[in-house]
């Protein structure tokens, strides 16, 4: 498996792994986040934290992440289920850290949907702690 940047030409193949990924939100606030455009934009911001795995040719495993200059943010995770628990996402979340770190970041957050529990298990066993006593709330601009 290799670790790759990820850039606008793994778009299509990644937004796909996004869509047919359990856990992450297809609601369609959450698709229109995902636009191409959008995705472009944040690359551009974030050209050194977003990466893909490919194994044999084929991508398995996309993480978006980037930050504020402040804190970092992984947006999406997301893994083949043909090739889950073989360490694929523990490496691109490693792989992010590394790189939010680089860039002088040393706190990540993330929002999980309360129903995916696997991926509260793997997030949990990354080291990321559910927050109690924080809450999202979210301002359309």
């Amino acid at each position: 498996m290799e670790l790759k940047t990820f850039t606008m030409s793994d778009y299509n193949e990644v937004y796909a792994l996004w869509r047919s990924t359990k856990g992450i939100c297809s609601c369609e606030k959450c698709l229109s986040l995902d636009t191409e455009e959008k995705v472009a934009k944040f690359l551009e911001r974030n050209p050194d934290t977003c990466f893909t795995a490919v194994s044999e040719g084929e991508l398995v495993g996309a993480i978006l992440s980037g930050h504020d200059g402040r804190n970092g943010f992984i947006y999406h995770l997301a893994v083949a289920e043909k090739v889950q628990k073989q360490g694929i996402g523990k490496a691109l979340v490693e792989k992010a850290k590394a790189a939010l770190k680089r860039e002088g970041i040393n706190n990540i957050m993330l929002f999980a949907l309360k129903e995916n529990k696997g991926g509260n298990i793997f997030w949990e066993k990354s080291g990321f702690e559910e927050m109690d006593n924080a809450y999202a709330r979210k301002l359309n601009v």
